[in-house]
């Protein structure tokens, strides 16, 4: 997380003297709830890397890790940049109330710019595969690149969450419902206004296809849009 951390900082200030040529490249993964993306990440980074066999041109997977990048810049836990980020948008009086009554409040508006510029920042330094955040839309402009969603019947990420949180399939079908609402509408706050719906490059249905196969046909795709050359 230091060097993480260390190479975005001095990303920030290399971007203020130089201009990137040619950004990326980068694999997003938008996912429903109770895909596991992170783990189909991981593996992903992991096959790549093999795939390369060179250490000074290997890929790496984020995640959580844009969290702590946003909070540590906004001098605040991690857990609120989440929270805030998944919050909604909040109308006027609701800013100012709550700018009262916090501490140290950090506007939605603030915490999501935040997230986008470190979005940014990893995306067009490239070589990473990212999960969430966003990511497919504030990386779109970047010509090597490759954009997933994972997605899966609402039976079988019902039976997901039960198996790996331990709770009833009415519990758990609330969760989903939750959390796919906040994610679509945290990914649709970064579309400008009347952009039409983000198109995807493939979309993986989880219920049906096996990390492995998911991988095998990832690999395929980027080597063919030059990505690891």
């Amino acid at each position: 997380m230091d060097n993480l951390l260390l190479k975005y900082m001095n990303e920030r200030i290399m971007h203020a003297t130089r201009k990137v040529v040619e950004p990326g490249p980068v694999i997003t993964i938008s996912r429903e709830c109770g895909c596991s993306a992170s783990i189909l990440a991981e593996k992903l980074t992991l096959r790549i890397n093999e795939k390369i066999s060179n250490p000074d041109l290997n890929w790496r997977w984020i995640n959580k890790e844009i969290l702590k990048l946003a909070s540590d810049e906004l001098k605040i836990h991690q857990d609120e940049v989440k929270k805030i980020a998944d919050s909604g948008e909040k109308n006027f009086l609701d800013e100012i109330v709550y700018s009262f009554t916090e501490k140290y409040y950090v506007t939605n508006s603030k915490a999501r710019k935040m997230i986008e510029e470190v979005v940014r920042s990893l995306a067009f330094r490239g070589k990473v595969v990212i999960v969430g955040r966003g990511s497919e839309i504030l990386s779109h402009g970047i010509p090597r690149a490759l954009h997933l969603r994972l997605f899966a019947p609402m039976d079988w990420k019902i039976k997901a969450m039960c198996e790996r949180s331990n709770i009833s399939a009415e519990e758990a079908r609330k969760i989903v419902i939750q959390i796919d609402k906040q994610r679509a509408a945290f990914r649709d706050s970064y579309l400008e206004k009347n952009q039409p719906p983000f198109a995807y490059d493939i979309e993986f249905n989880c219920a049906r296809l096996s990390h492995d196969e998911i991988i095998d046909i990832v690999l395929d795709i980027a080597q063919r849009r030059s990505l690891f050359s």
